[in-house]
């Protein structure tokens, strides 16, 4: 830290806090952030994994709101598309059902009008069970009138956000994760002017001047108001809770993903083929409470099993197929009590303060580089009112690659796949390895062929079953930011989510390579695994 003031102190290190540290800097802004966990360790790595046109959007007529998704999801497979893919998806229509084909099939004309008919594929209608099963023979056949086919993407949302971060830092942030601001430093006249901060790790604080402060909390954004006693005449969010179950590909071989119509309660939900498993989400619950304490309880779950029964009977899921889960809040905008969780818009606000705080909050991960720019903007305009004016530049975020996609040969998955290749020919990778470490790490995954091609260890799996390797540990700490067994296990290296012991059978082995690198202590080291078995005792507290 610096004596000199920061023009941005962000307070956050979810995927808005990242891409507002990374846009700031872009512009020349002297910026750095704090996040009192990981990069992306609350509800930006606890996402359905999609970045997604807000197709549902539609039903509530926020047509508004699905052009600038579809704009920005094309806009990602650009900048990403070793993280932002093209997925397709099935919609199945069933005798009854409303809205029924001929609707669903004119949404989709509208849907794919919206993205100027630039989405991955135009969607496809496929009339009659017998072109659906042949689709997805998975689903249920009674009553089955055909299905759209629609594409939209998948993604890896910790990644994103760790990239952003990545891209800050490299530009100039002074990023810090397990640091915990404690309150706000203030003049006389109630002008805030730097934060105090906590290091969760060393335990060492310290006084950070600051010019402006952007709040960028996501669903802990009304608890982060009152720990810092900022006026405000409402609750900024209602927050809703929303889980995930993972179960394996062999219990639910799914093709495409599948937007699915709950039986349970109507709500829309689906069932995606993620990672060598399937995953089904997501539940829509308001929730009261504290922000760190969220997890799936044993109702999620079994409402999660039932309602991907009512398609997939084949399946007859139960409880004890689920192998992980993962829970987070959506930081929705604060609407009407008696307003239906599932219809609360998806829209974020900005708030801005003379006493140099801007607040952002709501919002989703697909537009998250336009909230971005926009809390940025809202902040340089704060401080020009405020007699600080500050020069700045374009961001370019629009077409500035993010780090994994530097110095591609063309900004498709066809430049990606070129990558893999590559992994093959020169460092003599099998097809399984090179697929997976092109996917994740795009153009920096020759720095880790290198090092197994180096150190033939490194080139081991860390689960028979999955294609993680253990120079991806080494990755995390030298390269990805990591500091902790939570980070790689729980997100750079998600067997937390994936792997049948979820990660426990190597949580000792990570956590002695990351002591090398890291020069824990023998204390430090087993306080790390404790530490991990926590992370794994929490998504299973629903059993």
């Amino acid at each position: 830290m610096t004596a000199d003031a920061y023009d941005l102190v962000v307070i956050g290190g979810g995927i808005t806090g990242a891409g507002i540290a990374r846009d700031a800097t872009l512009r020349g802004l002297k910026v750095a952030l704090f996040e009192k966990g990981d990069y992306a360790s609350g509800t930006s790595s606890k996402s359905s994994k999609m970045v997604h046109g807000g197709l549902r959007y539609l039903e509530h007529g926020e047509i508004g709101l699905v052009f600038e998704s579809v704009s920005e999801r094309r806009v990602q497979t650009k900048v990403a598309p070793h993280l932002v893919r093209p997925l397709p998806f099935l919609i199945p229509i069933y005798k009854g059902a409303k809205p029924g084909f001929e609707l669903m099939n004119v949404g989709l004309w509208i849907y794919d009008s919206l993205a100027l008919f630039r989405s991955p594929k135009l969607h496809r209608t496929f009339r009659g069970v017998k072109n659906a099963l042949e689709l997805e023979p998975q689903l249920r056949p009674e009553g089955l009138r055909g299905v759209l086919e629609y594409y939209d993407c998948a993604t890896d949302d910790a990644r994103l956000v760790l990239e952003n971060a990545i891209d800050a830092v490299t530009l100039g942030a002074h990023c810090h994760t397990y640091t915990e601001v404690l309150r706000f430093e203030r003049s006389a006249d109630g002008r805030i002017t730097g934060v105090h901060v906590r290091d969760r790790l060393t335990g060492e604080t310290r006084l950070v001047n600051a010019r402006c402060v952007v709040l960028a909390a996501g669903a802990w954004t009304d608890e982060m108001i009152r720990r810092f006693e900022i006026p405000m005449e409402r609750p900024l969010l209602r927050r809703t809770k929303g889980v995930h179950i993972v179960v394996p590909r062999e219990r639910l071989p799914l093709a495409r993903a599948i937007t699915l119509i709950s039986p349970v309660d109507k709500r829309v939900m689906f069932a995606i083929p993620w990672r060598e498993r399937t995953v089904l989400g997501t539940t829509d619950t308001d929730f009261v409470g504290s922000a760190d304490e969220v997890a799936a309880d044993a109702d999620d779950v079994k409402y999660l099993c039932e309602s991907g029964n009512g398609y997939f009977p084949g399946a007859n899921l139960s409880p004890s197929d689920v192998i992980a889960t993962w829970a987070g809040l959506r930081p929705l905008i604060a609407a009407p009590p008696n307003v239906d969780e599932s219809e609360i818009s998806r829209e974020h606000e900005v708030f801005s303060r003379n006493d140099g705080l801007v607040i952002i909050a709501g919002g989703k991960l697909t537009t998250y580089r336009r909230m971005a720019a926009q809390a940025v903007q809202e902040a340089v305009k704060l401080l020009d009112q405020l007699g600080e004016h500050v020069e700045t530049k374009k961001s370019g975020t629009k077409t500035r690659p993010l780090p994994g996609a530097a110095g591609l040969s063309e900004d498709t998955l066809e430049g990606v796949a070129k990558v893999g290749r590559d992994l093959m020919e020169t460092h003599g990778l099998d097809v399984d390895t090179a697929t997976h470490l092109c996917g994740v790490y795009g153009t920096r995954a020759p720095l880790i062929a290198a090092r197994i091609q180096a150190d033939a260890a490194l080139g081991k799996r860390l689960d028979p079953e999955l294609p993680y390797v253990w120079a991806e540990v080494e990755f995390a700490v030298t390269h990805d930011l990591a500091r902790t067994v939570e980070d790689v296990l729980g997100r750079r290296v998600p067997l937390l989510l994936v792997s049948r012991d979820q990660g426990l059978g190597v949580s000792e082995g990570v956590a002695e390579m990351m002591a090398r690198l890291l020069s824990w202590s023998p204390e430090q080291t087993i306080a790390m695994v404790v530490e991990y078995r926590a992370e794994v005792a929490l998504s299973r507290r629903w059993r």
